[in-house]
This record gives structure tokens, sequence and C-alpha cells, in this order.
């Protein structure tokens, strides 16, 4: 994971914490203030329904009393006096059925409440409506006797029962009353614990959120102070010279910064073996070009000395003198190659270009070479113009159709194509040969390195520095094995050619005579 995003994430987290923290606090406290909520729309309307019942059985009491005195006083009135006395009956018996009812909307919202709320205080439901219902009795009953003339004993005894039950509901009220109050002390220490459990929560939420964010931020670290280490440690190998490796784990930019270290690590190994290989190559380049200048020197004498002699003995018939001829001329043939790939690879100089054609410098090498006789040549009839230096190119067309002639073993068909594409010319020599082993396919371009039983191991190697000095490149493929030089069509000079990256540019101040 990229730092950034452990970066982002730590926030993210932290953020989901601080949420998580809120939520609860904003819950709890919603919670709690549900509750003062509950209490008071739940508590308050109970004790007004209360208040109001007890208002109805009050009015309902001294109204009833009132009726009674009232029918008294009817049978000893005048007939202005009834008719007064008439019109008050009528409103105390509207205030009755008003008494009435207020008792029972009230009562049927207590009912309702105290159901929902409080199940367990559903007897006193009961028994209000009870005491309310007895009360209610005595009350018409007494009126109804009363009306219709009862003796006053029974009225007086009916009156006993009226206050009795008067009585009995405003206990039953009274116990309502503290039910509700009980209720109340019960929400009040449910308040309280409840208030402890939200500031607990709270502490224990920043705890773990302090907690978490410690634990978030050590492993960030860690997952960045130990890979640092571990490149500081790398970096200090290599800066000893032991190119070593940075285990590549993880996507993040460190990581990305131990594979920067780690291509950094193989470049400097290969351009460390690079210099080696240089600094080797000057040394045995300055030895080569003496080597070559003083075998060169009296190679050239033998080689006169033996045109001389050939002439002078050229109407001997002797088969076994002919035949040492041809073993001279051969050896002394051999020789030359040799010194002449040294040379080559050594003394790359400056490209002389100019425009030429392929099929041209093909046909030319074909023609100064010795080709066995069983060695078809085919070169196709294909030509392309190019900006080039034909004599460095006829050093590689020349060891090319060397090694194939070598590698069909002096039989076979080589095929020299020359394909023309938009900005580049390919030239393909394939060979009907068995083929270059798999394991050496990409070390044959290599200085010194070589498969046959003789040469110098020299000759792909300056192929190569040539092909890339006119901006080429040059491959090898099997089945057939065909090598490909990919030139370009124009050529565009450059203080800085690809030779001076070739190994040979350490000793391209090396000249001979």
């Amino acid at each position: 994971m990229k730092l950034k995003s452990k970066l982002l994430l730590e926030v993210v987290i932290l953020f989901i914490l601080i949420g998580g923290i809120s939520a609860i606090s904003i819950i709890n406290t919603k919670y709690v203030q549900e509750t003062f909520s509950s209490i008071n729309t739940e508590t308050l309307p109970i004790l007004n329904t209360l208040k109001n019942m007890r208002y109805a059985s009050t009015h309902l009491s001294a109204l009833t009393n009132e009726i009674i005195l009232i029918e008294d006083e009817t049978r000893n009135a005048s007939e202005n006096e009834f008719a007064a006395l008439e019109e008050t009956l009528e409103t105390n018996f509207y205030k009755i059925e008003e008494a009435k009812l207020l008792f029972n909307e009230s009562f049927s919202e207590y009912s309702d409440i105290v159901s929902k709320s409080y199940p367990q205080d559903v007897d006193q439901i009961e028994l209000v409506a009870e005491k309310w219902n007895e009360m209610l009795f005595i009350s018409n009953k007494m009126i109804q006797l009363k009306t219709s003339g009862a003796s006053g004993g029974t009225i007086l005894n009916l009156n006993n029962d009226f206050d009795f039950s008067y009585v009995e509901m405003n206990m039953a009220i009274d116990k309502a009353i503290e039910l509700t109050t009980a209720n109340i002390d019960q929400r009040e220490i449910y308040v309280e614990s409840l208030l402890r459990n939200v500031t607990w929560s709270i502490i224990i939420a920043l705890n773990l959120f302090v907690a978490t964010t410690l634990i978030i931020r050590f492993y960030i670290l860690r997952s960045i102070s130990k890979p640092l280490n571990k490149i500081k440690s790398v970096t200090r190998d290599i800066a000893k010279g032991n190119f070593v490796l940075y285990p590549e784990k993880g996507n993040d930019e460190i990581s990305e910064l131990g594979k920067d270290i780690n291509i950094m690590s193989k470049d400097l190994k290969e351009l460390n073996k690079k210099m080696i290989d240089q600094e080797r190559m000057t040394s045995i380049g300055g030895l080569a070009i003496r080597l070559a200048h003083d075998i060169r020197n009296p190679l050239s004498v033998i080689q006169n000395g033996f045109e001389i002699i050939k002439l002078k003995t050229k109407n001997n018939s002797d088969p076994s003198l002919n035949s040492n001829f041809e073993s001279i001329s051969r050896s002394v043939a051999r020789i030359t190659h040799q010194i002449d790939d040294v040379l080559n690879f050594i003394n790359i100089s400056e490209l002389h270009n100019s425009k030429n054609s392929l099929s041209s410098i093909l046909k030319s090498t074909l023609q100064s070479m010795l080709i066995p006789e069983n060695v078809k040549i085919i070169l196709s009839e294909n030509d392309s113009t190019i900006l080039c230096d034909s004599s460095k190119l006829n050093i590689v067309f020349k060891n090319l159709i060397d090694n194939a002639c070598y590698a069909i073993n002096g039989n076979g068909e080589i095929r020299i194509r020359i394909i023309e594409s938009q900005d580049d010319v390919l030239v393909e020599i394939e060979d009907s040969g068995s083929g270059v082993p798999d394991s050496i396919l990409e070390k044959i371009f290599e200085p010194l390195f070589t498969t046959k039983q003789v040469g110098t191991g020299l000759g792909l190697s300056s192929c190569k520095s040539i092909v890339e000095a006119h901006g080429g490149k040059i491959s090898v493929r099997n089945n057939p094995t065909t090598f490909t030089i990919r030139l370009p069509k124009n050529l565009q000079k450059t203080e800085e050619s690809t030779i001076n990256n070739s190994p040979n540019s350490m000793i391209e101040s090396i000249s001979y005579s």
C-alpha cells in the first residue's frame, strides 16, 4: 500500500472512530432526552387526568347534595320561588352531565396511558372505575328517590353511603397519584444509571480512540522505517561494491524506491563488469596490435617468398609438393584472417559514409571471398540504397557469410535477402545449418566468445560494433539460423556515435602500421 494510501487510511479510520464516538454520544444523549421527554409526556398527562377526575367527583358530590337540598325547598316554596328553584335544578343537572363527561374523557385518557406505559398499574384503573361507578350509582339513586318523595331517613342513609363512596373515590385517586409518583422516581433512578453508562461509554470510547490512533501510527511508522533501514543497508553494500538487491515487496513509494535501487544495482554491476572488460580489452588490444604488427610483417615476407617459390616450381608435377603448397596457402590465409579479425575489432575508425547499393556491396563481398564449391549462395534481386560505409559493411557481410559457410560445413545453401521498409532496410543471411544452441544464442556477439575450433571469437563482436555505429541493430534467430541486420535509411551523423559506447572505445586511440 502506498504511503499516501496509508495516511489516507489512517485519516479515514480516525474519522470513523470520531464518528463512532460522536454517534454514541448523540444516541445516548438522545435516549436520555427521550427518557425525560417520556416522563413529561406520560406522567404529566396522568396527573392532569387524575386532577380532572378528582374535580369531577368533587363536583358530582357537591351538585348531588345541592340538588337534594333544592328538592326539599321546592315543597314549601311559592310559585315564584318554585320557578327559580326549578331553573337552578336544571342548571345543576346540566353541570352533573358536564362532570360526568369530564370524568369519562379524563378516565379514557388515563386508562390509555397507564395501559401502554405502566401495565403493572392496570388494577388501579379498574379500582378508579369501580369507585366512580359506585359514587355515580348512589348519586342517581338519591336524586331519583328525593324526586319521588322518599322519606328523609332513606335519603340520609344513602347520603352516608354517598359520602363514603366519595371518600373511597378520592382514596383511589390518591393511590393512583402515589403510583405515578413512584413511577417517576423509578424513571429518575433509571435516568441516573443511564447517565453513568453514557459517561463511561464515552470515556471508554475516547480511550479506545487514543489507543487505536497510537497503534495505527506505530504500524505506519514501522512500515516506513523498517524498509528505509533495509534500503540504507542495501545502499551501503552497493557502495562497498557488493551489488545486492533490495527484496521487492509491496507497491508503495518505498518499494518503488527499492525497485529503482535494484535497477541501479544491476546497472552498476553491469557497468562495473563493462569497465573490467574494457580494461581487459584495452590491455588485450594493445598487446594484440603489437602482435599483429609483429606477425604481419614476417607473414608478408612468408607470403611473398611463398609466391616466388610457387612461380619457380610452377612446372613441377610432384603431387606432394602441390599438397604442401595448398596447406601453406590455407595456413597463411587463416593467420591473415585472424589478424584481420583482431584489427577489425580493435580499430573501428570513424565511418566514411556515402550512398551505396546494398546489393552491390554484397556482390563485391562475395567476389572477394573464396566460397566452397558445395555452398550455394542465393542473393535476392531486391536492392536498396542507403547512407553507409561500404568497406565496414563489407567486413560485416564477409564475417557473416564466412560463419554461414562454417555452420553448413561447406555443403548447403545460404540465402541473402534485402527487405526494405519505410524507415529501415533489413539484410537477412540465412543458412541451412543445424542452428545455434539456444543456451549460447545470447552470447555469440560477446567478444572472445566462439564455438569454432579455430578463430578469435571477435568476428561477430566486430559486426555488432560496426552495425551499431551505423545506428542499426543485429540479431539472430533459429529455425532456420538467420542473422538479421537492421539499418536505417537515413543515418544522422552525431558527435557521439554508438561506437563510443562499445568496449572498443577504450582502445580507439591505439593505431597500428
